[in-house]
């Protein structure tokens, strides 16, 4: 254990080091070089109904430094995060510090401006990056269908109003950079990583994925509207002899439109985790699932997860004009999703998030007001709130103001 803890204090000292690197070239580089580098510092106030120790607690929240380079051919991006959980949040004796890849991928742009990306990318799926404004994004991101990166081949193309988007992902890309110093409080090395996956060490590994996006842009009504159809299958495979291997797949239909200042996105999703007999084996912080359902992480802690279920996504905004002192870009938004699960007597997931955020110079804010029900991180059920869940007791309100400095 000690030799493991050493390893990991000397993985984070490494990455650090290359983070405080690419801040000081931050601040060096020129306007004109086709290499930027980017950051953020983030803190956080909260409120939640449902614990004691975390109502009106102010607390350091993220360090993020990332970079891109694009010369008109070769293009690159990459981005790296630095968390620290207190006591507060881990629910322990102890805090933990930990670092995750949140992507690393180098391609290629071409003459009729397709590109192909190779490394850790985002997974084409869905509406976009997001299908969500507010900080907590929408139950697809718990199920990993929103705001996911893994470890492939990608081709995009644009061609008038039709995109394109052909993806190949041997591997979900693990804990690609991932390391902490304390692996006591946080369920296993696997966990650490910025989107939800399923979890190796409880017997499933995301392999072989192919993912198709096709989108059409057109204007209607006076505004830009784009509807389009994602699927995803891939191979589900078992890490453990005890399991059986299966397959994964995954259907949406999405709509995103601007008509002025009001903004709209729908989105529904079928998935399906697909195998015989049990969807785990015994774990570090669960037990074996049974064929209802799996298990799935990142951030450094895991969930149990329906294994079939369906997502239904209503986000809406506006942004108002005009400024209210030194602040600008106000948006108000409403973000509401559901997970709807196959299995028989499963509670069904909810969450409903109302927020503003709005911006001065570098500085951006995020308030956020939400509730959830059967949801790990809305309300008191951890662990089983996105498979089982229970009947009762199993709302929450939580407060959220995000305030960060972006360079």
């Amino acid at each position: 254990m000690k030799s493991l803890k050493r390893s990991s204090s000397a993985s984070l000292m490494v990455v650090a080091t290359c983070l405080s690197l690419s801040a000081s070239g931050a601040l060096a580089q020129a306007a004109d070089s086709p290499l930027k580098f980017d950051g953020a510092v983030r803190i956080r106030a909260e409120h939640l109904s449902w614990n004691p120790d975390r109502k009106g607690t102010l607390e350091f929240d993220t360090i993020r430094l990332g970079y891109t380079y694009d010369d008109g051919r070769f293009i690159s991006s990459g981005r790296e995060r630095y968390y620290h959980y207190s006591t507060r949040q881990t629910g322990a004796d102890e805090g933990a510090s930990l670092l995750m890849n949140e992507y690393l991928w180098a391609g290629l742009r071409f003459s009729d401006k397709s590109e192909v990306h190779i490394g850790q990318d985002l997974v084409p799926f869905g509406t976009g990056r997001y299908a969500s404004h507010n900080f907590f994004e929408s139950m697809a991101y718990y199920a990993g269908y929103e705001d996911t990166f893994a470890l492939g081949v990608k081709y995009t193309r644009k061609d008038g109003g039709l995109s394109t988007a052909l993806g190949f992902f041997p591997s979900d890309g693990g804990h690609l950079l991932g390391a902490t110093d304390n692996t006591s409080v946080l369920d296993g090395y696997d966990s650490l990583r910025f989107s939800n996956h399923l979890m190796k060490p409880y017997g499933r590994e995301e392999r072989n994925t192919f993912v198709g996006r096709v989108a059409y842009e057109f204007e209607i009504g006076g505004g830009k509207s784009e509807i389009g159809v994602s699927a995803l299958n891939g191979q589900l495979a078992a890490t453990d002899s005890a399991l059986s291997k299966g397959r994964r797949n995954a259907q949406a239909i999405h709509y995103t439109g601007e008509f002025g200042n009001f903004g709209v996105k729908l989105e529904t999703i079928r998935y399906r985790n697909n195998f015989s007999g049990n969807g785990s084996v015994n774990g570090n912080w669960w037990t074996a699932c049974n064929n209802d359902c799996v298990i799935i992480g990142s951030y450094g802690f895991t969930n149990r997860l329906a294994a079939k279920g369906n997502i239904d996504i209503v986000s809406l905004s506006y942004k108002i004009p005009g400024s209210i002192g030194p602040f600008s870009n106000f948006r108000v938004y409403n973000d509401w999703s559901q997970l709807r699960k196959s299995a028989s007597g499963f509670q069904r997931s909810t969450q409903n998030v109302t927020g503003v955020e709005f911006g001065s110079g570098g500085w951006w804010i995020m308030l956020d007001f939400a509730y959830g029900k059967n949801q790990p991180y809305l309300s008191p059920v951890f662990g089983e709130a996105l498979a089982a869940g229970r009947s009762s007791d199993a709302s929450g309100r939580r407060f959220n103001a995000s305030i960060g400095y972006y360079f």
